[in-house]
């Protein structure tokens, strides 16, 4: 059974089509959190303003503003999960292979990195173009990951002997 009593925390949450993403604001471009589609196994209501959204291995219970904002919510995701399983989506791959813009790419480099503002290493994926961040291997393997940033924005400098920035109009990442 899963506990029912939940601290709240604000988020700004977009869905696109292949993530569920938070923001601790409607003004960040990086998000907090991210979710794939392709792991999302079920999406109920769970009571007043609040859904859950299921994966393989992790829950995440949202509350809506409103009961038919949650509605709206359950409705979408549900239908974005219909459709990416019916185009042949299949969500086990994510252990091996990343989503990205509808289809499954190898990671081209991975490995652990310091990231100046986290006190842990992190997990990081290039796999094509974009740069994954994840707290740890385990949610790289789960799919869950921090952020992730598009190079077609950014590039890369190298600033010290083992360091790099890697630069985008909106944030640098050292």
């Amino acid at each position: 059974p899963i506990p029912r009593s939940y601290i709240y925390q604000k988020r700004w949450v977009k869905l696109d089509g292949d993530y569920l993403r938070y923001f601790d604001s409607e003004k960040d471009t990086y998000s907090k959190r991210f979710i794939p589609v392709s792991s999302i196994s079920r999406v109920t209501s769970v009571g007043d303003q609040k859904f859950e959204v299921i994966t393989n291995n992790r829950h995440f219970v949202f509350r809506a503003e409103s009961d038919a904002d949650r509605n709206e919510w359950i409705r979408t995701l549900q239908q974005i999960g219909e459709e990416k399983k019916s185009r042949g989506g299949r969500p086990e791959r994510t252990s091996m292979f990343l989503a990205t813009d509808g289809a499954t790419s190898p990671a081209d480099k991975s490995g652990f990195l310091e990231l100046r503002g986290f006190k842990h290493k992190l997990f990081v994926v290039v796999a094509g173009d974009k740069v994954f961040l994840y707290k740890n291997s385990e949610d790289y393997r789960l799919g869950i990951g921090i952020t992730y940033i598009e190079m077609n924005v950014g590039n890369v400098k190298e600033v010290e002997r083992r360091g790099f920035d890697l630069t985008t109009p909106y944030r640098t990442f050292r």
